[in-house]
């Protein structure tokens, strides 16, 4: 097979071609578009790896049509690079998926970006490829700060989701540091947790039958699939970026809608991986000024933007919230105007809500005569409407009386 390169980074072409692949490659390397265009009317080439490094949007763009017209047979994969403003890096992405090819995103190491090399060929190569994003919406939650309630939040709009559509839905734990959500679910006796899959996802071949398989399917939670997280912290450092995004993506593969929840801190791949590869992105913060502010700022504002994440690409959801705030606390409108996000909804703090956790009782919460109910609903269908996503028979949308109340509790 024959295999185009189009890069100037000469430590990617030294890792590149001392890769072991399962075919043997004959590589050629190309130092600018104008190279590439000329090469390929000469040989046509089975793979085309191409660097946005040097080249603007428009530049880009025409490369990658003269490649289509020239050799339409060629695999095309784009390598994007952080050296464009987050919401730039949004346009080539966006581009990449109207244009049905895979891609790398930006802010990977060599190594990771040899990593989606080597699986990207390999999978072409026994026609399992997994990386261009197709099928199902994947919507990331994640915390300003750690023990706020995320997970009370993330699991509820799954439950939702999985209530009100008729497709399957999956709920993937990927906090890798402090999952409790086989106890908050009452998970008792063996059952398969993310580090079980260890061996799977480091080869690459992990399939949708086997991740249905090993997803567990709590009574009460509406059909919902559930992957529980990791339990061997210690490892945590040793999950690859490569490794979380064949996750991600075979479970795009695998259901409608995937939720998933990562830990706070960006300090390990599924962190920045399951926000990466996000259809949408929801930050879950409370009324503390130094949960709102503070660590959102250093977090979603100041570190994501090295990931090339635009902040102002997430939507926000409130917890903990008092439905009439005192003169000393802070509203649903002061975290809006703080974060200048998207109010996607807001869950309020509910005191039996540690004792149910305690108990394995968590679904409860989500019961149709519970308070939170309407909360996590309210906020499932908005995703409902945005995706376009089909509803069961049973289930009426919210008539206009129901939504002006909800309205009237998010805004007090």
């Amino acid at each position: 097979m024959h295999i185009g390169l189009l890069s100037n980074d000469d430590r990617l072409i030294d890792e590149l071609t001392n890769i072991v692949f399962a075919k043997p490659l004959s590589w050629r390397m190309f130092e600018s578009a104008n190279d590439l265009r000329y090469q390929i009317r000469e040989q046509p080439y089975s793979h085309l790896i191409v660097s946005d490094r040097g080249m603007t949007f428009g530049d880009l763009a025409e490369c990658l049509e003269y490649i289509a017209q020239e050799n339409p047979a060629a695999v095309i994969i784009v390598l994007l690079s952080n050296y464009h403003e987050a919401a730039i890096n949004e346009k080539y992405v966006k581009m990449c998926k109207l244009m049905q090819l895979d891609y790398v995103l930006p802010g990977r190491s060599t190594a990771v970006i040899a990593d989606h090399i080597r699986a990207w060929v390999d999978g072409a190569v026994t026609g399992q490829s997994q990386l261009r994003a197709t099928q199902g919406k994947i919507i990331t939650f994640i915390g300003s700060t750690p023990n706020i309630g995320t997970t009370l939040a993330a699991v509820g709009v799954a439950s939702t989701l999985a209530l009100e559509t008729p497709g399957k839905v999956g709920f993937l734990c990927l906090n890798l540091k402090s999952s409790k959500l086989h106890r908050y679910l009452g998970r008792k006796g063996s059952f398969v947790t993310l580090d079980g899959l260890r061996a799977e996802l480091k080869a690459q071949s992990l399939t949708a039958e086997r991740l249905l398989n090993v997803c567990d399917q709590p009574k009460g939670a509406n059909g919902l699939y559930v992957l529980y997280g990791n339990m061997l912290r210690e490892q945590a450092e040793f999950f690859t970026p490569a490794e979380i995004v064949h996750l991600l993506r075979v479970a795009r593969a695998t259901f409608d809608v995937v939720v998933v929840e990562v830990n706070s801190y960006w300090d390990n791949a599924a962190t920045v991986s399951g926000l990466l590869e996000a259809d949408s992105k929801v930050v879950v913060t409370t009324g503390d000024i130094t949960h709102f502010q503070e660590d959102f700022s250093r977090w979603i504002r100041q570190v994501g933007s090295v990931f090339g994440l635009n902040p102002d690409s997430f939507e926000l959801l409130a917890v903990q919230t008092e439905r009439h705030a005192g003169p000393s606390e802070f509203t649903l409108s002061d975290i809006r105007k703080e974060t200048q996000l998207h109010l996607i909804g807001h869950v309020s703090r509910h005191a039996d809500a540690l004792a149910l956790c305690n108990q394995g009782k968590l679904l409860e919460l989500y019961a149709p005569q519970h308070e939170m109910h309407p909360e996590v609903r309210a906020v499932a269908r908005k995703f409902i409407d945005y995706y376009k996503l089909p509803r069961k028979l049973h289930v009426k949308p919210a008539t206009w009386v129901q939504r002006l109340l909800i309205g009237k509790r998010a805004a007090t």
